[in-house]
């Protein structure tokens, strides 16, 4: 997404790229967001002022049990706290419980309209900091923090891909016997066929791989 440096991409073209993505999920983006980007300056600054943490904490219960009244009920409240938070820290700031209470007021919200507004908060805030110093050289960065975190959260990881045996860690080789186990990929020291390669695996038999291309089956213990 590109946007202007000072002002950032905004709330529209969040709902834009982000518009058929859960909510639920969207909401744990939106809280790991402020929570890794904005809340560590937030609490060098103000450590005895939480309210903006305890935000995001509400909206992570909501998440987990949203028939609770009381849970419901802290979230209002919560929200409500960082409304206060944001004018008592207007223009110094007050863009973290800005962005906080949105994580708050998903649990009674109509729609998640809010969660693009609370990112858009967040990249305001880290484009207010830098703007600072004059940096705005620096605004691609801060809106890659905020993809980056996005991504983490919105995009599963690809699963593991399985291991042949070319890939399974070396074994050591083993002497043959009946009675012992032998893994895929294991070198075994056969009396007759000498080193032989585990290719596959059975419950009470291998299958390996002799110096001449051919497979034999051989008895294992489970």
């Amino acid at each position: 997404m590109r946007g202007d440096p000072k002002s950032g991409v905004g709330a529209a073209a969040f709902a834009e790229a982000l518009g058929e993505v859960d909510p639920d999920l969207l909401l744990t983006a939106v809280i790991a967001a402020v929570r890794e980007l904005l809340i560590p300056e937030w609490s060098s600054r103000r450590k005895a002022d939480t309210r903006p943490q305890k935000a995001l904490e509400t909206g992570e219960a909501w998440l987990k049990d949203k028939n609770n009244a009381e849970v419901i009920a802290a979230a209002k409240a919560a929200a409500k706290a960082c409304t206060e938070a944001r004018n008592e820290t207007f223009g110094d700031d007050h863009r973290v419980p800005e962005a906080a209470r949105h994580a708050a007021w998903a649990a009674t919200a109509k729609d998640h309209k809010g969660l693009f507004e609370a990112l858009e908060a967040t990249e305001h805030e880290l484009l207010a900091r830098i703007a600072l110093t004059s940096e705005y050289h620096l605004g691609p960065d801060q809106r890659r923090a905020v993809i980056g975190v996005l991504r983490r959260v919105l995009i599963p990881a690809a699963p593991a891909a399985a291991m042949s045996p070319e890939s399974l860690p070396p074994k050591p080789p083993a002497p043959y016997s009946p009675d012992s186990h032998f893994d895929l990929g294991q070198i075994i020291i056969h009396k007759k066929f000498g080193d032989v390669t585990v290719t596959s695996v059975g419950e009470t038999w291998v299958e390996v791989t002799i110096a001449d291309g051919t497979k034999k089956r051989l008895a294992h213990k489970p």
